[in-house]
């Protein structure tokens, strides 16, 4: 969910457990992609994209049902939810516990947050299909500061991932969910997305939440095309040989956000052989920070935009 981060710097700015995942991965795979280590604000070259042999997720996360009625389209689903509680039914999954990532990491068998990560594990085990699951999106974002160091944060993503494998589990894509601002953070800052990289055994997807602000939060007019918010995003995950995705994606409100969905459009085609799922953030502010914020599509243009991509099918699937 959207945290008042920057969009940008002013002007300067293992292995999945399973078959079914590998199988995925795979068929988005890209050749010649060695992994090297880069910073988040160096200027990477990116390669001319392959064309997409796979469908993208495309789907919102919220209002998701009231936005596939709006374009008469079905979407996939991005939901949140707690160790403690049901497991969700849904394309895209995000989960945390309020207990801090020390305790985390800790966790043994028997006590509760330990019993509740296996059944999270058993059921997501049981069901058809792959499901993306991220463990405490964009845990650099201040919003998390109460929670541990980027170190600790590493060794709570590695022990849920560990404790999914250890149950078998061959359908969950592990994905790290941080801001799409972290990865054009310089190296020096604490939010700095590689400070926070669980590493390439722990990952099958880097996600990355972007948002055009604009005159809302700590977007200071800035009008960012999701070109501009993703990039960086899509060297770091290129870098490291794996696919991307966006968990989270919206503009505020504006005259031009109809446009803006149809560029995104555009943008996520024209990178479909790297971007694996994307979800527009189809709600209102989640924080007093973000109070100013509006994201939800509100127009028939908008819409109708939105429609467009849902029913490019050549792309995009729910």
């Amino acid at each position: 969910m959207p945290i008042n981060q920057p969009d940008l710097l002013p002007r300067r700015s293992v292995t999945s457990a399973g078959s079914q995942v590998r199988r995925r991965l795979a068929r988005r795979a890209f050749a010649g992609w060695s992994a090297l280590a880069i910073a988040a604000t160096a200027t990477v070259a990116l390669a001319v994209p392959a064309q997409a042999t796979t469908p993208m997720y495309l789907g919102a996360v919220g209002e998701s049902a009231a936005l596939s009625n709006s374009i008469g389209v079905p979407i996939a689903t991005h939901a949140y939810a707690q160790f403690s509680s049901k497991v969700p039914t849904a394309r895209m999954i995000t989960v945390r516990t309020s207990a801090s990532w020390a305790t985390v990491a800790a966790a043994r068998p028997g006590s509760a947050l330990y019993d509740n990560i296996v059944r999270w594990a058993q059921t997501l085990k049981g069901r058809s299909g792959p499901v993306m699951l991220a463990y405490h999106h964009e845990p650099e974002a201040s919003g998390s500061s109460e929670y541990g160091s980027p170190a600790e944060f590493i060794n709570a993503y590695r022990q849920v991932v560990s404790i999914f494998r250890a149950q078998g589990v061959t359908n969950v894509e592990y994905t790290w969910q941080m801001t799409a601002w972290s990865f054009r953070a310089k190296a020096s800052d604490p939010r700095h997305a590689a400070k926070w990289y669980p590493g390439d055994a722990y990952v099958d997807n880097v996600g990355a939440d972007a948002y055009n602000w604009f005159t809302c939060g700590h977007g200071a007019g800035r009008w960012n095309e999701l070109s501009t918010l993703t990039d960086p995003v899509l060297a770091f995950a290129r870098a490291h040989g794996k696919p991307a995705s966006l968990p989270e994606f919206a503009s505020h409100q504006d005259a031009r956000r109809a446009q803006w969905v149809s560029n995104a459009h555009d943008y996520l085609v024209a990178n479909g052989d790297i971007i694996s799922a994307a979800f527009y953030f189809n709600r209102g502010p989640t924080n007093p920070a973000n109070s100013d914020c509006s994201w939800q599509l509100e127009t028939k243009a908008e819409f109708s935009q939105y429609g467009e991509m849902a029913r490019d099918t050549a792309h995009f699937t729910p």
